[in-house]
Order: structure tokens, then sequence, then C-alpha cells
């Protein structure tokens, strides 16, 4: 599936409230209803966009967030990522480039809680890991889902965005 210009209008249109109502947005790109409902069926159906509610942690009372790299022993970064993604107060995972494997943002009620999780859990629940690099944050100065941004750069540099791997 290629992620068109139409696609991107309606994905810009959702981001700032997921629960516009299609009426609005088919009126504002001059397309029928029926094509925004049928586009963001299959955006959804498809893995390229999710409609949820986004929220700073800080901001909604959670005391201790914290970014981790991970390095793992070679060959087992997938799996490791698989058992990451299972546990309840990891937020992100990703795998990366570099110095770290992957790198996962988790959520914690204490400093205490933190600690066990990374010096019980992980190895004790993640398999192949072989050493660790925490960072609490303090403040979050930018948490991003401004894709209108993305979409504009992408198009004004003569790139086409339909080919990217993922929304």
């Amino acid at each position: 599936m290629d992620l068109d210009r139409l696609d991107q209008r309606i994905i810009m249109a959702l981001e700032d409230d997921g629960r516009r109502p299609y009426r609005e947005i088919a009126r504002d790109l001059g397309v029928a209803e029926a094509t925004v409902r049928s586009r963001v069926q299959r955006l959804v159906q498809s893995g390229w966009i999710r409609i949820t509610a986004v929220g700073d942690p800080l901001k909604l009372g959670v005391p201790v967030t914290a970014i981790t790299l991970i390095r793992t022993r070679a060959g087992r970064s997938q799996e490791a990522a698989e058992a990451l993604t299972a546990l309840p107060n990891v937020r992100f995972v990703g795998s990366s480039f570099g110095s770290a494997d992957l790198i996962i943002q988790t959520l914690h009620p204490s400093i205490d809680a933190l600690h066990e999780f990374v010096s019980e859990r992980l190895p004790n629940e993640v398999p192949g890991i072989e050493t660790t690099e925490t960072f609490q944050l303090a403040r979050v100065h930018k948490s991003s889902w401004d894709w209108r941004a993305w979409f504009e750069q992408q198009s004004g540099n003569g790139s086409d965005a339909g080919g990217a791997s993922g929304a």
C-alpha cells in the first residue's frame, strides 16, 4: 500500500483531534465523507496509523520516566525486543544502530522501582541482555506526532513519502 497525498492530508487532519468527524474532514479536503471513512479504515487496518490518546507521562503524574539503552548478545536482539514489548511498564521499544541494539522508554512509580526494573527484572525476564545504560528523564521538551511537518519536508525535498516503511 502506498501513502498518497490524500492519505497524508487525512492523517494531518486527525493528528490534532482523532475524534474529528469524517464529515468535517471531507468538507475541508473537498472529498466525499465515504472516501475519508474508507481511507481511515484502510490506514488503520493496514497498521499505518492508530487513533489513540497520547499523554505526557510526567504531566500525567508518572513520577519516574526513563530511557534505557540495551546491548544484546549477537543474534538475540529480536528475542529481547519481543520480551520487552510484553512488559506493561515499557511504553516504547525500538531497534537501533550504534552503541545500543535496543532503546526502550519505561514508566515507574519510584526510583526504587526503576532500580529494581533495571537491576533485577531486565536481566531475569529479557533474554540476551549484555549491558544497559539508563537515563531518567527530568523534563520532556518535545514529544511530537506532527506529521504535517514531516510530510511537508518530504514533499519539499522531492521525496515520495508513499514509499516510506510505516507511519
